[in-house]
C-alpha cells in the first residue's frame, strides 16, 4: 500500500497475470486501484488507473508509479513461462543453432526508451513476456567489439584471431572508427576498402592484416553487398528476477527549458543549482544473476584465408563473452549495468 496525502492506492491481482508483458504494458485494465477520492475519506474501487492518474498532481503520480512498481516486482515467474522459453531455445537449437550461456552481474536496463506508462520501458517478449535481447542489439555489441579490438580501443583479453591494426589518429578513435566502419560497408571489394581507408592507417600497415579484417568483418555482419555467415537472434532470459531502480536528477527545469530562458530567467531558476528539488524516478531493470540464452548460427563456420584458417563460430563466442563482460549491453553502461559475467560455469537451466 502507498498512503499520500490525497490517496490510498491498493493493488491487487498481479499473481492473475500469466503474461508480464501484457501486465507491464497494458497496466491499466488489469489493476484495481482503490481511492478516497473526498473529504469524508470515502473509497470508491475503479477498475482503470488512468482516470486516477491524471486528477492528482505530480507528485502523487510518482508515488503511484513507484507503489506499482515496487508491487510487481515481486511478479512470479510462471512455470509456463519458463517451459515455453525452454521450448522456443530448443527450437533455435533443433535448427543448428549455437547457445551461449550467461549472467548478467549487475542490473539490466534495455529498452528505457520505448514507450510506458512508467515514462521509462524495458524490452519484453510481447507473447512469452520474458525479458530479452533484440538480436540487432546483440548484432551491434559483437560488430562494435571486433572493431574495438582489431584497432585496440578497449583491454579486451582473449580474440587472438583478430588482427591488429593502428589509427593515424589515435587521439579520436571513434570518430575515426565511424569512417571506416562505413568504408567497410560500403566497399564492394577490398581494392575499394583499401583507397578510402589508407589515409585512415598508420603508413607502415601491413596489407595482409588489413586484408583479414576485411573479409572477417564482411564474413562475420555482411555489407551492402554481401550476406554475411552469422545470424544473431534475441537472446531470451531462462532465469530472472525484476528490480526496481531509481534515477534522481536534481536539475530537471534547467533540461527542460530552452536556451534564453537559462540565460533570462530571474532569480536563477533555470541554472544548474542544489537549490533545485530532485525528481526521483522509479523503473524497472532486470536484477543480477539472471541467466541469457545468446543465440547465433554460422554458415560455413570456417574461415580461409590464404592459408590461414579461422574458427568463426569460436570467434563468434569470443566476441559475445568480452563484449558484454567488459563493454555490457543496454541502457546506463556507464553506471554499471549490462554487463555479464564471462565464465558462467554453472549456469541455470531453463
Amino acid at each position: 500500500m502507498q498512503r499520500t496525502n490525497k490517496s490510498t492506492l491498493r493493488i491487487w491481482y498481479t499473481s492473475q497475470v500469466e503474461n508480464f508483458a501484457l501486465l507491464f504494458n497494458k497496466l491499466l485494465p488489469k489493476i484495481v486501484v482503490e481511492v478516497d477520492i473526498d473529504k469524508n475519506r470515502n473509497r470508491k474501487k475503479r477498475n482503470v488507473i488512468w482516470q486516477f492518474y491524471t486528477e492528482e498532481n505530480d507528485t502523487v503520480k510518482n508515488k503511484v508509479k513507484s507503489a506499482l512498481l515496487k508491487k510487481i516486482q515481486f511478479y512470479s515467474t510462471k512455470n509456463e513461462e519458463k517451459r515455453l522459453i525452454k521450448q522456443l531455445v530448443e527450437t533455435y537449437k533443433e535448427n543448428q543453432f549455437d547457445e551461449l550461456k550467461l549472467k548478467t552481474g549487475y542490473h539490466l536496463a534495455v529498452g528505457l526508451g520505448l514507450p510506458s506508462f512508467f515514462e521509462n520501458g524495458l524490452t519484453l517478449h510481447h507473447i512469452y513476456g520474458t525479458p530479452y535481447i533484440p538480436g540487432s542489439s546483440v548484432k551491434g555489441l559483437a560488430r562494435f567489439t571486433f572493431l574495438t579490438k582489431v584497432f585496440n580501443i578497449f583491454p579486451f583479453d582473449g580474440l587472438n584471431e583478430v588482427p591488429s591494426l593502428r589509427l593515424k589518429n589515435e587521439e579520436e578513435p571513434f570518430k575515426e572508427l565511424a569512417k571506416i566502419d562505413k568504408a567497410l560497408v560500403e566497399s564492394k571489394d577490398f581494392e575499394e576498402l583499401h583507397e578510402k581507408v589508407k589515409e585512415l592507417l598508420v603508413e607502415d600497415t601491413p596489407i595482409e592484416a588489413l586484408e583479414k579484417f576485411y573479409y572477417l568483418f564482411k564474413d562475420l555482419f555482411g555489407t551492402q553487398s554481401y550476406r554475411g555467415r552469422v545470424i544473431f537472434a534475441d537472446a531470451f532470459a531462462t532465469e530472472w528476477k525484476f528490480k526496481v531502480d531509481i534515477m534522481n536528477p536534481h536539475y530537471q527545469k534547467y533540461y527542460q527549458s530552452e536556451s534564453d530562458q537559462r540565460k533570462n530567467k530571474e532569480e536563477g531558476l533555470y541554472l544548474v543549482g542544489d537549490w533545485h528539488n530532485p525528481t526521483p524516478i522509479f523503473f524497472l531493470t532486470v536484477d543480477k544473476d539472471a541467466v541469457f540464452s545468446f543465440l547465433y548460427k554460422v554458415e560455413k563456420p570456417k574461415f580461409n584465408l590464404k592459408g590461414e584458417e579461422v574458427d568463426l563460430k569460436k570467434l563468434v563466442e569470443e566476441l559475445l563473452k568480452e563484449g558484454l563482460s567488459l563493454l555490457g549491453i543496454g541502457g546506463k553502461k556507464g553506471k554499471g549495468y549490462g554487463w555479464f559475467e564471462k565464465e558462467n560455469k554453472n549456469p541455470k537451466t531453463a
